[in-house]
């Protein structure tokens, strides 16, 4: 089941500024959402109970697309977006993040 993102102060304030920074952060936060609003344990949890975890979505250089990790808890059937830090994409980012 779907579950409704409801982001928090500190997430919208990191999406406003990536927004201003990159052509296409807003893309990129639609599709990391989209993953985890349909399946919502793609994440790796933080947490012992699993609930808090933090997904990371690649993204593409070439066509101005940051990369992120979003930092979410699952309360079904909402998902509190904690935080989100956005990153440019890079060549060798995934040996790094």
């Amino acid at each position: 089941m779907k579950r409704q993102i409801i982001e928090e102060e500190a997430a919208r304030k990191a999406i406003n500024d990536a927004e201003g920074k990159w052509p296409r952060a807003e893309m990129a936060w639609e599709a990391a959402t989209l993953v985890i609003a349909y399946d919502p344990e793609e994440g790796k949890p933080l947490t012992e109970s699993g609930k808090v975890r933090a997904f990371t979505y690649q993204g593409s250089r070439s066509i101005g697309m940051p990369s992120l990790t979003v930092v979410y808890e699952d309360q079904d059937p909402f998902l509190f977006v904690h935080d989100v830090k956005f990153w440019d994409a890079g060549k060798y980012e995934q040996q790094f993040h």
